[in-house]
């Protein structure tokens, strides 16, 4: 008869270790030792391996547990091989699982007959002796013991004890996960938080659909034609991709949401959480000529006058594409480059030369020391028609 240490790679598999390991007792372990007529060395071949699988054990639950901060306030997984999550679990921890098993197949009656004709293979965890709970020679506790004996049965139950946290915190996220998949709002909390990770920059954005194409024209034409409700969606994508989908998935889905409100593509990128706002911002820069704001002379060729610095660095802040902190310092400075660069001075239409971004940079450095974030706004503000 053969023994099959091979675990359904799914949460009755996980369920079916936790169960059998949470249970584990020392007169258990000393009664399938007896039961097995485990000698020393038998004895030492055991604790050798459960201590290679310790080891290996402090290894996977570290990664598991960074792996769980995290996976749950994550729209896409990073690996397209393996989305469901107990599957993904089970890879996580894998190694674990496989010493746990072999440990259980240690404590298996040697059974050298088989059926004639069939292969006879049974599961681990139907035999092995670690299950069984009937104890029938225990009389006198584990004083009577060999010190290897007592080792064996302390550095087991350690490794069995980390075993059962490590699938507890595995049966929790598939809990949250669960919850997660039913609570709509919470839901698109994380998709959009996804979605600003995914496209940090305007750059991100290029680098990904400007040379490459991947998204054309007519499919973003045909996606906002065509676009489903996002609680449609969501719910049935979360954990089913990877984060090169969602990123264009992210840069499609801003687009439609930004068209609604008659933004382009790349103004859509920008204000994907406050699109009536982005609307007012580009028509300021459209019509930034007709605001008053402060010129002076230049020598630049083919133009005349140029804007002050410091009302660009006003524009920035009224335009709110960047996070900023209290003291309205910016979080992001590569988007709000990115936003001025590729956005602000590519439609501004005037006459006036706008200043560049390292003018902006060193005229915001003053600013943050004098002004506060709403003192900037306000300042940009007070120019746009009531």
């Amino acid at each position: 008869m053969l023994y099959s240490t091979i675990v359904q790679r799914d949460e009755t598999g996980l369920t079916q270790i936790y169960e059998a390991a949470k249970e584990l007792e020392d007169l258990n372990v000393l009664e399938a030792i007896l039961l097995c007529k485990f000698d020393i060395r038998k004895v030492e071949q055991t604790l050798n391996l459960v201590r290679m699988y310790q080891a290996r054990l402090n290894i996977e639950s570290m990664e598991l547990v960074a792996f769980s901060e995290r996976f749950i306030e994550e729209y896409a997984t990073d690996n397209n091989k393996c989305f469901h999550i107990a599957l993904k679990l089970v890879r996580k921890i894998g190694t674990t699982i496989t010493g746990s098993m072999k440990i259980f197949r240690k404590y298996c009656p040697v059974v050298r007959k088989r059926l004639e004709g069939s292969v006879n293979i049974v599961p681990v965890l139907d035999y092995s002796r670690l299950t069984f709970r009937q104890y029938h020679s225990q009389f006198f506790g584990i004083e009577p013991y060999c010190e290897l004996v007592k080792t064996l049965l302390h550095e087991q139950a350690t490794f069995f004890y980390h075993l059962v946290t490590v699938l507890k915190v595995c049966k929790d996220m598939i809990r949250q996960e669960q919850e997660v998949r039913g609570d709509y709002a919470r839901l698109k909390k994380i998709f959009e938080t996804s979605c600003d990770n995914v496209l940090k920059s305007i750059n991100d954005v290029k680098a990904t659909f400007g040379s490459v194409k991947l998204v054309s024209e007519e499919e973003l034409e045909e996606r906002r034609k065509n676009a489903r409700p996002l609680s449609e969606w969501l719910q049935k994508d979360y954990h089913e991709h990877d984060n090169q989908w969602l990123r264009r998935e992210a840069y499609i889905y801003r687009y439609v949401e930004g068209s609604k409100h008659g933004l382009d593509p790349e103004a859509s990128q920008f204000f994907a959480h406050n699109p009536e706002h982005g609307i007012q911002v580009c028509k300021a820069i459209e019509q930034l000529d007709s605001l008053g704001l402060t010129k002076r002379k230049t020598k630049v060729e083919g133009y005349s006058w140029q804007y002050d610095s410091m009302d660009m660095v006003y524009l920035l802040k009224w335009a709110e594409v960047s996070y900023v902190d209290e003291q309205g310092k910016v979080v992001n400075e590569e988007k709000e480059k990115r936003f001025y660069e590729n956005y602000v001075l590519k439609h501004y239409k005037g006459e006036v030369k706008l200043p560049t971004w390292q003018a902006v940079c060193r005229q915001r450095a003053f600013c943050y020391n004098e002004l506060t974030l709403k003192n900037m706004k306000d300042a940009f503000a007070k120019h746009l028609p009531q």
